[in-house]
């Protein structure tokens, strides 16, 4: 072989490497760029890398901070089936980045509460949201503290004023008075002026207290029925068979709101007292709750992303006082 043949063999040779390099970088610089996020596979979390989620009209696109563990995110993840990329989780609490348009008066760099969009979720590092879900952040809290605001906050507020309209002076029992959606509702109530009765535990008895709570029944050693009556409205949060029960601590004209299972519509209109149901939150009612000025959310846990399976596990106790959160990101 001539030595000009042998040195255009050797430069093709090289060259070949140097496309392929070439080739490969072009491609990666194209690709969608990614994200983590936590996504229901058989009803368990996987961490995945998927692409980062676009702002349609009247979204906004969240750098996500910290979520909020909620029954309903794991119980949701139980039927959660079929192709598509489920997300799992609703509340979060983040900055905005983008913004769709339609979204006159948000912005980037704004601090946000919300609920994210159904087709986003919010276990992840970005997440969307709809501008009539979200809300401003309360200064005085941190990320972490705001996290765990939106869903049980909202759901409080449906339940002791959209629904149960209470008025200063009436009486109001809470089930699960230290849970999250229980401690929101007793601050609600507490801002509206009424006497809370809530069922607990004995080692929250002073975190109730803290919050404003006039009477704390032990359901380990104590039936309520046996020690309140003439309320004005009953919420439980528990479980379904406290629906019944609760019927009979209610005057006439009362009302028995439940998140645990529709109350019993022909028992309570025997008993001359109304039944309800708080509804679906939809973000819609957090600019109220925000403006709650001593409205506090106690977490008795931050983990990680990689320990949603470990968060939910403990969501499942039902014995968690406040919320759960997760930390996504640190700025």
């Amino acid at each position: 072989m001539s030595r000009n043949i042998f040195a255009a063999s050797l430069s093709t040779a090289l060259l070949y490497p140097c496309l392929i390099l070439v080739l490969f970088t072009g491609m990666n610089a194209n690709a969608a760029p990614t994200m983590r996020a936590a996504v229901i596979v058989n009803g368990k979390l996987e961490i995945q890398n998927v692409p980062i989620p676009q702002p349609q009209p009247g979204q906004v696109r969240i750098k996500v901070r910290a979520v909020g563990v909620n029954p309903v995110d794991w119980k949701m993840a139980a039927f959660t089936r079929g192709p598509g990329l489920h997300i799992a989780g609703r509340d979060l609490a983040g900055v905005i980045d983008a913004v769709g348009p339609s979204t006159d008066g948000w912005h980037a760099g704004d601090a946000v509460i919300g609920v994210a969009a159904r087709s986003s979720g919010s276990y992840a590092e970005y997440a969307l949201a709809t501008v009539k879900a979200i809300a401003h952040k309360p200064t005085r809290m941190s990320f972490e503290e705001a996290a765990g605001m939106p869903v049980v906050g909202e759901t409080a507020w449906r339940a002791i004023v959209t629904v149960g309209n209470v008025q200063p002076g009436q009486k109001v029992l809470i089930h699960g008075g230290a849970g999250g959606v229980g401690s929101s509702a007793v601050q609600v109530a507490k801002d509206r002026g009424a006497y809370v009765i809530a069922t607990a535990s004995p080692r929250n008895n002073d975190f109730l207290k803290s919050l404003g709570v006039d009477q704390v029944i032990n359901y380990h050693t104590t039936r309520f029925e046996d020690v309140v009556s003439g309320l004005d409205l009953v919420l439980n949060t528990v479980k379904p068979e406290y629906n019944d029960s609760s019927i009979s601590v209610l005057k006439p004209g009362g009302i028995l709101i439940s998140i645990v299972g529709a109350p019993p519509k022909q028992k309570c209109a025997a008993a001359h007292i109304r039944c309800g149901v708080t509804g679906f939150v939809t973000g819609a009612m957090l600019p109220h709750v925000v403006a709650l000025a001593k409205f506090r959310v106690h977490i008795e846990r931050e983990m990680t992303l990689a320990q949603a399976n470990a968060a939910w596990d403990l969501s499942r106790g039902h014995h968690t006082r406040g919320k759960i959160i997760l930390v996504v990101s640190h700025k």
